[in-house]
């Protein structure tokens, strides 16, 4: 017996990649596993209330939506089974009978992003830009970017007070004050990793480095998310961006709405798509110099502290003027290189003060200190109490 042709509504705007995308998943399933009729409506302005209705008076067997109109409610009010796969619409609509949301791993997104800055070595502020207001989907890639980003560095926000509506490509969307964006960029210091919520908000981060003469990517580094290519591509320098897996979305919306027909119930009522990749451009593949010279300097200091080097050492090492590598300790860390120096052999001699049972000038002349007086005025200021005391208490506490 030949099996009925299932009446399928796909209403996905398709002009952006993220759109486009879906659709090609929607039919790579439906193409190869499935005899739907497909009524595909790939613009906002084509999916009215009335476009709805019609479809509904001809019979509808499922919908996958990543847009909205009042008339979508009437679909739900019939328990059509319906995928979503635009997260504000599974705000918006909640928890429904024959419904189910596909959405981004957006935790995944803002991981990468961070992964990403932390491979091109040390910087000194991350800063998210959002896109708002308090967009679920911008919120939880902020958390896991700033989660997953070094936690030596300074984190920072750009202010959701600071954006206005803008009528873009025939559509409402939302831009940032230019003005309010270049302050905010100026502040942050350098070099800085910024993480756009998508690729529009990254391309203004760009243009508002332009306007405050801040260098992409040496002094600030941008990273975008959606991989529009034009976007992307148009910019100077390109922008390096994230490409959720859309494609993936479009197709695992399409086998759970098959699910959905064949009378199987969702075990959740959201599915979360992995699959995100990061795609390297322009605006993040230079290694800022001043992160690469405090981080070959921090990578000897490291090895050779406790040997007992001075900042001579290190400028040698590096075959760097003492100025301006102080400079970009400065700058970075917010210390000299001597601190830094300093610091790593006094956190040296408190492990072995707490964790063996050797003499205090012993270990003081193990980790590189020449002159014990000297060491005993240094871990008394930078801890708050004596070798002898922090030895007598932390032993008190380990027994406890």
């Amino acid at each position: 017996m030949k099996t009925r042709q299932r009446k399928i509504l796909v209403a996905i705007p398709t002009n952006g990649p993220d759109g486009r995308l879906r659709v090609a998943g929607v039919l790579k399933y439906a193409n190869t596993r499935t005899n739907w009729d497909l009524r595909i409506v790939s613009s906002r302005t084509a999916f009215t209330d009335a476009e709805v209705r019609e479809l509904l008076v001809g019979g509808l067997d499922g919908c996958i939506l990543a847009a909205y109109t009042p008339a979508v409610e009437e679909i739900l009010k019939k328990r059509i089974p319906t995928i979503l796969v635009l997260e504000n619409m599974h705000q918006q609509i909640g928890k429904r009978p024959n419904c189910l949301s596909v959405l981004m791993d957006n935790h995944e997104i803002g991981r990468l992003a961070a992964e990403h800055f932390k491979s091109l070595g040390r910087f000194a502020s991350y800063a998210f830009i959002p896109a708002p207001p308090k967009i679920p989907w911008s919120l939880e890639r902020k958390a896991a970017f700033f989660e997953n980003a070094d936690k030596r560095s300074n984190f920072f926000e750009f202010p959701e007070s600071e954006f206005e509506m803008v009528n873009m490509t025939g559509e409402a969307g939302i831009q940032v004050r230019t003005e309010e964006l270049v302050d905010f960029l100026k502040s942050l210091p350098r070099p800085a990793a910024v993480f756009a919520a998508n690729d529009l908000l990254a391309v203004q981060v760009v243009k508002a480095c332009r306007v405050a003469h801040i260098k992409v990517p040496t002094s600030l580094a941008v990273i975008g998310c959606d991989n529009d290519e034009l976007l992307c591509q148009g910019e100077k320098p390109a922008l390096t961006s994230i490409l959720p897996g859309f494609e993936k979305a479009g197709f695992a919306a399409a086998r759970a709405l098959d699910s959905l027909i064949r009378g199987k119930r969702p075990d959740a009522h959201e599915l979360r798509i992995p699959g995100a990749a990061l795609v390297p451009r322009a605006s993040t593949t230079t290694l800022p110099p001043a992160v690469a010279v405090v981080n070959a300097a921090m990578d000897y200091i490291r090895k050779h502290a406790t040997e007992g080097i001075s900042t001579s050492d290190v400028i040698e090492q590096l075959h760097i003027s003492r100025s301006l590598l102080d400079l970009r300790f400065r700058q970075l860390r917010n210390e000299s290189v001597l601190d830094a120096i300093l610091g790593i052999r006094l956190a040296a001699v408190r492990d072995r003060i707490e964790k063996t049972d050797r003499k205090l000038l012993t270990i003081g002349a193990e980790c590189g200190f020449r002159n014990p007086d000297y060491l005993k005025r240094l871990f008394r200021k930078r801890f708050g109490m004596s070798m002898r005391t922090w030895r007598a208490t932390h032993r008190k506490t380990n027994m406890q």
